[in-house]
């Protein structure tokens, strides 16, 4: 899908059309500013710098006969001396005075100062100081205002620079606005919430961004639904699967019982006990798998378990897959509670999960530790194993589901047990650590359960897979 605006602009014209705004801006404003000059000038408002200067050209005829102080221009001071420098009548301050004894002696003054020298008729000099500056004609303005052309300057750079941040600032509040869609579209695909319509702006070129982010919704969108119907296939075939797999399990079963029946050997008979009873186990996990397939929640149904009878029950399911190896299982419990609140086959599944890992990666012929310990609060369930260890990676990925393995350990999927162990760890809000041994070689789990209460977990609490 194409986005289109009839009325998009590029950022360069953008941009463009604000430095002409701007530009347009101080050239009003300087052609305002020197229109207000103009008009001051000519009528008298502000004197020009050379007022005092043409005032005095026109009286210095006058001067060299006589000196009347009424007629000087305004902002004139004055010094008469005598043939022997000696001062006569004076206006200027002291400050004044010594600024004409240097010009007079050495020619130094500032830039906007002048001197005017008359020499009058009866020997007497008369010095004029003046400057060549700009000059309001009202005392009050001149008071206020010493110097109007300097006054202008800096009116007219405080506005340019006014004028410069109000574009600015227009400018910038333009690119948020158009930048508001991909913000929004990128929020929204961060959030994987690809169900939202993607609004073009007036830029060009954020309209063709826009476009490459509805490109990537679209990609995404596709790629979700094909993975999403990829999953259903993969359980509708594994459920399948599993219906298929209870033909032979049944059959197994039903042989195993008929075998039972007739006169074996001690072993024998412990054999066919083992084939029957993991028949059952199997059966149980079919119908887990089943229920995980069809997104339906694992029941916790908690019950008063003795100790003593459910650790007998986890070391009959045990022995069998640890004696397929030749490992050497050891029970240690410490615990000195005699009786739990738990489903003893969900916790049950969670150890023979953690006792199955282990096997898997310790060799034959080596052993297995459970121990089991207790407090007040919690009840903490050990596994240590004498095989390589988990990797760096294994430490941290180990309880993702279908996490493997390739270096440390073998080409073993073990992230569905070990994440189904820490589901269960959070049903019975406690925790799941992996570590290595620091005894030996080998891996070192630990579940570490919070003990149920009548109150603190409910009888009818799910666990979804």
């Amino acid at each position: 899908m194409e986005l289109k605006n009839k009325k998009t602009i590029s950022i360069f014209r953008l941009f463009l059309n604000y430095i002409i705004g701007l530009s347009a801006a101080i050239i009003a404003l300087i052609s305002g500013l020197l229109l207000i000059l103009t008009f001051s000038f000519q009528t008298g408002l502000i004197l020009p710098a050379n007022y005092a200067e043409v005032k005095l050209n026109q009286l210095e005829k006058d001067f060299r006969e006589e000196f009347d102080e009424s007629l000087l221009p305004p902002h004139c001071s004055y010094l008469i001396i005598d043939k022997n420098i000696g001062i006569l009548e004076k206006n200027m301050t002291q400050t004044d005075v010594e600024k004409t004894k240097s010009y007079l002696l050495h020619g130094t003054k500032a830039y906007h100062d002048a001197y005017k020298i008359i020499h009058q008729t009866n020997g007497n000099s008369l010095i004029i100081k003046y400057d060549i500056l700009a000059h309001f004609s009202n005392p009050m303005l001149h008071k206020w205002i010493p110097r109007p052309e300097l006054s202008v300057l800096v009116v007219l750079f405080g506005l340019i620079l006014l004028f410069t941040i109000i574009a600015a600032s227009n400018f910038s509040k333009k690119m948020k606005e158009n930048l508001v869609p991909i913000i929004t579209a990128a929020k929204k695909i961060e959030m994987q919430d690809l169900c939202f319509e993607i609004q073009p702006t007036k830029i060009s070129e954020f309209n063709s961004a826009l476009e490459a982010i509805n490109q990537l919704k679209q990609a995404l969108t596709a790629s979700l639904d094909e993975q999403w119907n990829k999953e259903q296939q993969r359980k509708l075939q594994l459920s399948a699967l599993a219906h298929d797999i209870k033909t032979p399990l049944t059959v197994i079963k039903g042989n195993s019982e008929l075998l039972a029946e007739e006169e074996h050997s001690k072993e024998s008979l412990e054999l066919l006990s083992y084939i029957h009873s993991n028949s059952n186990t199997i059966e149980t996990y079919l119908e887990v798998l089943m229920n995980v397939l069809n997104d339906r929640a694992l029941d916790n149904h908690i019950e008063s378990v003795q100790l003593k009878d459910w650790l007998r029950e986890l070391t009959e399911a045990a022995l069998p897959l640890c004696n397929l190896k030749g490992i050497h299982l050891n029970l240690n419990c410490i615990a000195r509670c005699d009786s739990l609140l738990i489903d003893k086959e969900l916790v049950k599944r969670a150890i023979l999960n953690l006792i199955d890992n282990a096997i898997q990666y310790s060799g034959e012929g080596s052993s297995i530790d459970i121990r089991i310990q207790d407090n007040k609060t919690h009840i903490i369930f050990e596994v240590l194993d004498c095989g390589k260890g988990f990797s760096p990676e294994a430490l941290r990925k180990a309880t993702q589901e279908f996490f493997t393995e390739d270096t440390s350990r073998t080409n073993k999927h073990y992230g569905l047990g070990l994440n189904f162990v820490k589901r269960v760890a959070e049903m019975y809000h406690g925790t799941l650590t992996i570590e290595n041994r620091v005894d030996k070689q080998g891996g070192r789990v630990i579940l570490c359960l919070v003990k149920p209460t009548s109150t603190s977990i409910s009888p009818d609490e799910h666990m979804v897979l």
